[in-house]
């Protein structure tokens, strides 16, 4: 299943693009935003797919069975190009946008469009940036280029002003653990656990299928756990997960930010499902914080966030936001 019927979610997006391909009216640049996981890279294959697919009925693209389609899975079609962050900086430099528009001089060698997907375009570089900028002002015709990223912000405003932007909101649950059961052939247990801990994002509910990425996430349930009662070790070992790792700390980050909220509801007696049962202790620094200093600690938590986008430490920020956390004193 390789078309608009494949992905999860999305309904509003999905019919849009679909009518686009369907009118042939397709815009020349999409920015789609969205978490990580959330789909986006998902909808910009399918977009790829559709474009170039040969079905004689144009609302029956992508069809996933002619040529081009196949190809376009197999990542071998000559005019559907993928360009992603490499190298030590893990970026898209400018040497690989110079390469692109090298590539987009020639003629499209068979489809009816040319499509360019830059995954992950938020690591492109000002430089690279303002450089595409170019393409995006004078796209050579038949040419459609698809950016992924996780908030506009990450772009220049003369790049994204160029693009219609879609916003990829999250998939609730109930939607994600079906899907689980049945295109993944997950276990319903199993497919309940991780479309609970997926925070509406499919792609984090599939890994979360795979019992080792499972294992790791709970091992930094324990370890923040820990971490927020003051044990220096567990401290020290979530530090040293994150040196230099960006998107490690990101993601601790988050799970931090989802524990607090868990504790927030808690003591509020709310009666929402927490997001991670079980894994605050009852009784601790948490369990005696009213609800609003939690929510102080959460805003905490995004201003570390932000920091990091600023390209401050990974391991000296989150040291230093963990040893707040821990023996920052309740306040009336």
């Amino acid at each position: 299943m390789t078309g608009w019927d494949s992905l999860i979610g999305h309904q509003r997006v999905v019919q849009s693009l679909q009518r686009a391909v369907t009118e042939d009216r397709p815009n020349h640049a999409y920015l789609l935003l969205g978490a990580p996981g959330v789909g986006k890279r998902a909808v910009a294959d399918t977009l790829a797919r559709a474009l170039v697919c040969a079905h004689d009925t144009p609302a029956c693209r992508p069809c996933g069975e002619c040529g081009p389609c196949g190809k376009v899975s197999a990542g071998t079609h000559p005019d559907v190009w993928v360009e992603e962050p490499s190298g030590k900086s893990h970026s898209i430099s400018t040497d690989q946008i110079t390469e692109l528009q090298r590539k987009l001089s020639y003629r499209r060698a068979e489809g009816r469009y040319r499509v360019v997907v830059l995954d992950e375009a938020n690591r492109t570089g000002t430089q690279a940036q303002n450089k595409l900028l170019k393409t995006l002002e004078e796209p050579p015709e038949g040419t459609v280029l698809i950016l992924c990223a996780v908030h506009p912000g990450q772009l220049l405003i003369t790049v994204r002003s160029r693009c219609q932007k879609i916003t990829l909101g999250i998939v609730a649950p109930d939607t994600i653990e079906p899907w689980l059961v049945d295109r993944h052939g997950a276990a319903p247990h199993e497919a309940a656990r991780a479309a609970n801990g997926s925070r509406g994002l499919p792609g984090l509910a599939v890994a979360l299928l795979d019992s080792e990425r499972s294992a790791e996430r709970q091992a930094r349930l324990t370890g923040l756990s820990e971490a927020l009662t003051g044990k220096r070790d567990s401290i020290d070992l979530l530090v040293t997960s994150v040196d230099r790792d960006r998107a490690a700390c990101e993601e601790v980050l988050t799970t931090l930010q989802e524990l607090l909220r868990d504790a927030m509801l808690a003591g509020a007696g709310a009666l929402t499902d927490p997001i991670h049962p079980g894994a605050l202790p009852e009784r601790g620094l948490l369990s005696s914080l009213s609800p609003r200093q939690l929510a102080d600690r959460i805003a905490r938590v995004e201003v570390s966030r932000e920091r990091l986008r600023r390209n401050v430490g990974p391991a000296v920020l989150l040291e230093d936001l963990l040893v707040y956390l821990s023996v920052e004193s309740p306040r009336p």
